[in-house]
């Protein structure tokens, strides 16, 4: 039984094609990303907020300057807590929940 030059040909090419095609479907690739979600919801995915990420997070909202960050409970849940100065000299306080990102006073 003799095999033709263009079976071979097309056999050789499926077994080099087919391990890629393989190798492509199990990465499954990135997960698909929503529209409508908020920027600085993101870290989420990652495990959650750093102190560091919280206290820019309360900048680019309020502005002014970060006075001091810290870990506490509030309702069982774990944030930041962060105090700034704003741009009109007044001292505040808000919480950054460590999971979602979120903003609370």
């Amino acid at each position: 039984m003799k095999l033709s030059r263009t079976f071979i040909r097309h056999f050789l090419f499926l077994i080099v094609l087919f391990p890629g095609l393989c190798a492509a479907s199990w990465q499954g690739g990135p997960a698909p990303q929503r529209e409508n979600f908020r920027h600085e919801f993101r870290w989420v995915q990652d495990g959650g907020v750093s102190r560091e990420k919280a206290a820019s997070i309360v900048k680019r909202r309020f502005g002014g300057k970060i006075l001091s960050v810290s870990e506490t409970r509030k309702q069982g849940q774990v944030v930041y807590r962060v105090k700034g100065l704003s741009d009109k000299s007044q001292v505040y306080v808000v919480f950054v929940d460590k999971k979602s990102g979120r903003i609370s006073r």
